[in-house]
């Protein structure tokens, strides 16, 4: 008895390369755009009006007046505070 031992034939060769290129290609390109592209700069004009917020940022508040003020007290909860509640077992390892 013989023993014939064949290559099988590959079909479909080329489609898998022109595949294998194009993921490739498909790849390069991300990487370059990715790391080492320039990322286009936005430049816009600062509107006179934010020019000057320093005295924004100068302000100190005191938070015993806030919290002391009618407004603040005049707000209602609306959300109920839950209560602590007790799952499980204090100790999940012990037999049962």
């Amino acid at each position: 008895m013989a023993i014939i031992v064949e290559e099988e034939k590959s079909r479909g060769g080329i489609i898998k390369l022109v595949m294998w290129m194009g993921l490739l290609v498909i790849i390069a390109v991300a990487v370059y755009y990715i790391f080492f592209a320039q990322p286009q700069v936005v430049e816009f004009a600062i509107p006179p009006a934010f020019v000057n917020i320093n005295p924004i940022a100068a302000v100190s508040v005191n938070q015993e007046d806030v919290i002391n003020s009618p407004a603040f007290q005049a707000l209602k909860p609306y959300v109920t505070i839950p209560t602590p509640t007790t799952n499980g077992r204090t100790n999940p390892f012990l037999a049962p």
